[in-house]
C-alpha cells in the first residue's frame, strides 16, 4: 500500500512539473561550432570523385606512356601528373594550412604557393618535354640502367 502511495505521489509532482510555467524559457545549445574557416567550405564530393576517377585513369596511362613515345603521349601524361600532383598538394594545404592554425597571411601564402608549385611543374615538364628527350623516353632511359 505505502508503494502504491508513493506511485501515485510520484505520478502527481510528474504532471504537476509538466504542466508548471517555466522559468527559464533559454534555449540552450547543446553543440557548438567552431569557427575554423571549414564552415565556410562547400560540399566537395563531386570534385573528390572525379579526382578519384581521374586517378584511377591514370592507371593505364603510366605502362602505355613506357612503351608509346611521343610528344602526345608526353603532353597527355605531362598534364595528367600535373593535375594529379596540384590537386594531392592542394589538399593537404587546404586541410593543414587553416587560417586559424597558421594565421591569415601564412595561409593565403600557402594557398597561393599551391599554384606557384603547379605553373612551375608544368612548366619545367614541359621544357623538359619539348627541349630534352621527353618525359616518357626518360622512364625508358631510367628503367633500362
Amino acid at each position: 500500500m505505502a508503494a502504491l502511495r508513493h506511485m501515485a505521489q510520484f505520478q502527481k509532482s510528474l504532471l504537476l512539473a509538466r504542466s508548471a510555467p517555466r522559468l527559464n524559457t533559454m534555449i540552450i545549445r547543446s553543440a557548438t561550432t567552431l569557427n575554423d574557416g571549414a564552415s565556410k567550405v562547400h560540399d566537395h564530393s563531386g570534385h573528390f570523385k572525379f579526382e578519384r576517377y581521374f586517378a584511377a585513369g591514370m592507371v593505364p596511362i603510366i605502362p602505355a606512356a613506357y612503351f608509346i613515345h611521343g610528344p602526345v603521349t608526353d603532353a597527355l601524361l605531362t598534364i595528367a601528373l600535373t593535375l594529379h600532383i596540384h590537386w594531392g598538394v592542394q589538399g593537404v594545404v587546404y586541410d593543414y594550412a587553416r587560417p586559424f592554425v597558421i594565421g591569415e597571411t601564412a595561409a593565403k601564402a600557402a594557398h597561393a604557393g599551391v599554384y606557384v608549385i603547379t605553373v612551375l611543374l608544368l612548366a619545367g615538364l614541359l621544357h623538359f618535354n619539348t627541349n630534352d628527350v621527353g618525359i616518357t623516353k626518360a622512364f625508358e632511359l631510367v628503367f633500362s640502367l
